[in-house]
């Protein structure tokens, strides 16, 4: 640990520093991208088999631009974001904590990217087409810009959201804060959650609810195989959760 000691005005006047500079990295990726944003969101369109979409407001179009640039910019400045987090943070962490930030971090990121991406490619399609099945022949769906865009980024963040859960249960599972036997006491639970998880994200329809729910549970399913494979039992002589009896000296 860092053994320079700070006061509490000093830890405040560090923070806000660093807050400065992720609001200006933050700022300066968001103005320039706006000038790709035009790009970037008709490539996502495009990749959805939704072939109308339509505005109907006037400033639709440009809050549209404003949120995906948004969306893009906090994509794009998270490794700025988590180095800012880590140094503001890791000086009051031990060694160990130190190690876990680190391990979390560079991976975890690359499973968020994927996780949004799987959301992305592999089940809003699958979704969407579910949605523009129930209008039937001789009824030609449009879709608003702004919804469309909303419903894509509110579908893909959970997924990179859950696709973090193995590499957290691994972790804590090393470090012994939990055990790999506590997956199978919550299993029914986590199936429950899962359908409950898809029943708030998924269009309102039951194979797009299961479509959802099953990956979210394999996701739990995941973890539970790499907490059993990182569990590391805590080592009974520095555990003060570990007593000792009378009978176990000598």
């Amino acid at each position: 640990m860092n053994d320079k000691r700070m006061s509490v005005t000093e830890h405040l006047s560090e923070l806000r520093n660093r807050l400065f500079i992720i609001l200006g990295a933050v700022a300066v990726i968001f103005l320039v991208g706006f000038f790709y944003t035009r790009p970037v969101l008709h490539w996502i369109i495009s990749h959805t088999p939704v072939h109308h979409v339509i505005v109907t407001g006037v400033t639709e179009a440009f809050f549209a631009l404003i949120q995906l640039d948004l969306a893009m910019s906090l994509i794009l400045a998270s490794p700025l974001i988590l180095y800012e987090i880590a140094a503001f943070v890791l000086p009051g962490l031990t060694a160990v904590e130190r190690r876990v930030v680190g391990i979390i971090a560079g991976p975890g990121l690359l499973l968020f990217i994927i996780g949004m991406a799987v959301g992305y490619f592999v089940f809003i399609p699958i979704v969407l087409q579910v949605m523009l099945s129930f209008t039937g022949n001789g009824i030609e769906p449009m879709w608003r810009l702004g919804s469309l865009l909303s419903f894509i980024i509110d579908l893909s963040v959970p997924f990179g959201i859950i696709a973090e859960l193995p590499l957290i249960s691994g972790v804590l599972s090393h470090l012994g804060l939990i055990h790999p036997s506590m997956f199978s006491r919550y299993r029914r639970y986590a199936l429950l959650l899962s359908f409950f998880i898809a029943a708030i994200l998924a269009p309102p329809d039951a194979l797009s609810m299961t479509l959802m729910a099953l990956p979210i549970y394999l996701i739990y399913e995941v973890s539970a195989l790499v907490a059993r494979f990182t569990y590391k039992a805590p080592d009974a002589a520095n555990d003060p959760t570990i007593t000792t009896g009378p009978d176990d000296i000598g």
